[in-house]
């Protein structure tokens, strides 16, 4: 019954989805990000689960130094943020290879375009920040193809639009159990490797860095694997601009060295990377995913105060 059950829900969703998408795609791009921006509100209003947690961790995060009303303009406009990705995936299918620039404004591209030539694999990353999403459509229209690293969505149905449209440039999607074996195969190859890093890693998997002052269980998958293969490892955000468009910046590869100490390397480059995402996030915060449980998993013998004010919310 309950297998049923599941496949039923399932279905409904994927109907009510594609329901929405085919009535917002007679839409022009313009109307349908600001009708984006609107279900995004409405998520803020009616969903006060996901509401609290996005105030929880921003007080986590800025604590005393935003006021409360600050801090609620973050967290709403984060909320119609997300309204927008999820409408402009509907642009996908009718991106135009030859005429990017109606759709990004490229800063730092050099970066990432030498780190591809120098022939041994790129690890590209970032967080759920701004549209990651697009922008790993469009670098593979710039011919830098990337595998990219991702969990596959609960509703099978979903996932097989979602993973059309993540690979109508050329790209290539790894689910990440057990994906080291691919991921390997496609640095071999010359690919970039695109990974997020700023999801709560339960268990044992994840390793606790600095994030706003606060332990934060996460991936260690991009720092060793790129130590392993001595790949260069570029950031890049993307964000939307007043004109519809997205700034997509791409930094300098991030610095990184070998001490002898795998486990040392590990956690700093970690730190390192989770730094940058950090430095961002504090730039723009509208545009990264407030409702998200960061913190979640808690470092063994942390007191339980934080953990139950985590659950709590």
């Amino acid at each position: 019954m309950a297998r049923e059950s599941r496949l039923l829900r399932n279905w409904v969703e994927a109907g009510l989805v594609h329901l929405v998408f085919a009535l917002l795609g007679f839409l022009p791009r313009r109307a349908r990000l600001a009708a984006g921006k609107k279900l995004g509100l409405g998520l803020f209003t009616f969903s006060p689960r996901h509401r609290r947690m996005a105030l929880s961790n921003l007080d986590r995060a800025f604590g005393a130094r935003l006021s409360p009303e600050e801090k609620s303009r973050i967290a709403r406009a984060s909320f119609a943020h997300l309204g927008l990705l999820l409408c402009d995936s509907l642009a996908f299918p009718r991106v135009d290879p030859g005429r990017l620039e109606e759709i990004a404004a490229y800063e730092g591209l050099e970066h990432v375009r030498e780190a591809y030539a120098r022939g041994k694999g790129v690890f590209v990353f970032s967080g759920h920040y701004g549209n990651w999403e697009m922008v790993a459509l469009l670098q593979g229209y710039l011919g830098l193809p990337l595998a990219m690293v991702t969990r596959p969505l609960d509703n099978p149905h979903l996932e097989k639009r979602l993973f059309r449209y993540r690979t109508l440039s050329g790209n290539r999607v790894i689910h990440k159990r057990g994906a080291a074996r691919e991921i390997l195969r496609a640095i071999r190859q010359g690919w970039g490797v695109a990974i997020v890093i700023d999801q709560n890693v339960r268990g044992e998997d994840g390793i606790f860095v600095d994030f706003f002052g606060t332990p934060a269980s996460t991936t260690p998958a991009l720092a060793t694997l790129a130590l392993k293969t001595d790949s260069p490892v570029v950031p890049v955000f993307g964000v939307p601009l007043p004109d519809g468009r997205y700034r997509i910046r791409y930094l300098p590869p991030v610095e990184f060295q070998r001490t002898g100490d795998t486990k040392r390397d590990i956690q700093e480059l970690t730190q390192a990377c989770t730094r940058i995402i950090e430095e961002q996030v504090r730039r723009e915060p509208e545009y990264w995913v407030w409702m998200h449980r960061r913190w979640r998993t808690r470092p063994p013998g942390e007191t339980s105060s934080g953990a139950a004010r985590e659950t709590r919310a």
